[in-house]
């Protein structure tokens, strides 16, 4: 029987110089070790994997992105609603102010009447007690 340390000694040299060794070590290992076949089929599907992952993430990108706009044009209308309030809201005090103004002037007019009112009453009265 040989030795376990001489065959390990022998064993590099008898790869690279005896097809029949090496055939034979292939053969052995085949099912439990990868070949570069093996190793190539992988890295080919995993390839194919991440293809098709890539993919994937880029029409969730696009989604996103499509919510993104969505999210802007929906900001930008309370932007504008918020400013058209704001406007009302401006339109509705310089409203109060000038109706505010309006009531004086109606209330100081409807006073001028009445006294323009009573200096005429007053004046006619004095013109018929005269002529009596």
């Amino acid at each position: 029987m040989i030795d376990k340390n001489e065959l390990l000694k022998l064993l590099p040299k008898l790869i690279r110089e005896d097809d029949e060794i090496k055939g034979a070590i292939i053969t052995a290992l085949s099912g439990v070790v990868a070949t570069k076949e093996d190793i190539a089929s992988l890295i080919e599907h995993s390839n194919r994997r991440f293809e098709h992952i890539d993919k994937r993430f880029e029409k969730i990108d696009k989604r996103f992105e499509n919510i993104d706009k969505r999210f802007e044009e929906v900001n930008k209308r309370f932007e504008e609603a918020s400013k058209e309030r704001e406007d009302i809201r401006e339109s509705m005090i310089i409203l109060r102010e000038i109706m505010g103004e309006l009531i004086k002037k109606t209330s100081i007019l409807e006073q001028d009447i009445k006294n323009g009112n009573k200096d005429i009453l007053d004046y006619l009265h004095e013109q018929f007690e005269k002529q009596e």
